[in-house]
């Protein structure tokens, strides 16, 4: 995957930022790292949960069309 130079901004309160900061010191990483990967982890989880939740969709879908048979 090739990263390229994205600019945004992201407007976060004093406290999470630095619960951030902190969390970045006790792990090594700069912020902006720390970040990225609190983004990535909670975009995987909700891809697990949209995925989960369609599924049930389906599931309901075709229970229905059986019953209705």
């Amino acid at each position: 995957m090739i990263r390229g130079l994205i600019r945004t901004t992201l407007r976060i309160d004093n406290n999470l930022k630095t619960r951030i900061e902190l969390l970045a010191i006790k792990n090594n990483l700069s912020f902006n790292k720390m970040l990225i990967y609190i983004i990535e982890l909670g975009y995987g989880t909700y891809i697990e949960k949209f995925d989960k939740y369609y599924e049930e969709q389906n599931k309901k879908l075709k229970s229905e069309v059986v019953n209705n048979e």
